[in-house]
């Protein structure tokens, strides 16, 4: 697995490591700082989805709601206020499941206010891996959609399967368009944004390929 992985960290007010970047990358490559719920997974994926063109800084991870993320993110938009230029990070996101969470509604406007993005799952990470691979047009639990997700050979515990990997790379583009998909099913239904299911993980993809 990419060692970029293996840099993630658990919750905590901590500095950012803007400082640790090598400011030669600065005119090269956008720098993106992102915070995830889940400590493996989300990590691993991102990493192997990253494009060169971008500097990948994971940071918190492992939190235990979205709210809880969003505040930890909330930190380096003050980091950035005060910052020289070339340490600064050009987005910040978070990355979380709808699962059963408190105050999920609230942890998308707060970012939103602050100016950080947000990758929702629903109900979870896992199914944004499903769609990799095949569909998922109807509601479904976090623990069915982990399950298959195990059962189509894609994780093992809570890691990629290095298998997996060129499956989800050559699959990000069909993922893409059924969870856009996804997101006009629930808009012509009527139902709220962000119904489950549904992922929003392809816009931070989207932007980390370009």
């Amino acid at each position: 697995m990419p060692s970029r992985a293996n840099q993630a960290r658990r919750g905590g007010k901590r500095r950012p490591r803007a400082l640790r970047r090598r400011i030669a990358f600065r005119e090269q490559r956008s720098v993106i700082r992102i915070h995830t719920e889940g400590s493996i997974t989300e990590p691993q994926y991102l990493n192997i989805m990253a494009g060169s063109g971008v500097s990948l800084d994971i940071g918190t991870t492992g939190a235990t709601t979205p709210m809880a993320l969003v505040q930890q993110a909330r930190d380096d938009v003050r980091w950035n206020r005060r910052a020289h230029a070339d340490d600064r990070f050009d987005e910040i996101w978070c990355v979380f499941d709808r699962d059963e969470h408190p105050h999920f509604e609230g942890a998308i406007r707060e970012a939103r206010d602050s100016g950080i993005q947000t990758a929702p799952s629903n109900p979870c990470f896992e199914l944004w891996l499903v769609l990799h691979v095949g569909p998922q047009t109807a509601h479904i639990h976090r623990h069915a959609i982990q399950r298959r997700c195990q059962d189509l050979g894609l994780v093992d515990g809570k890691a990629l399967v290095e298998e997996a990997i060129p499956k989800l790379i050559d699959g990000y583009p069909k993922a893409k368009k059924k969870a856009q998909a996804l997101d006009r099913m629930h808009k012509e239904s009527g139902s709220p944004e962000g119904s489950n299911p549904s992922s929003g993980v392809w816009r931070l993809v989207d932007r980390l390929q370009k």
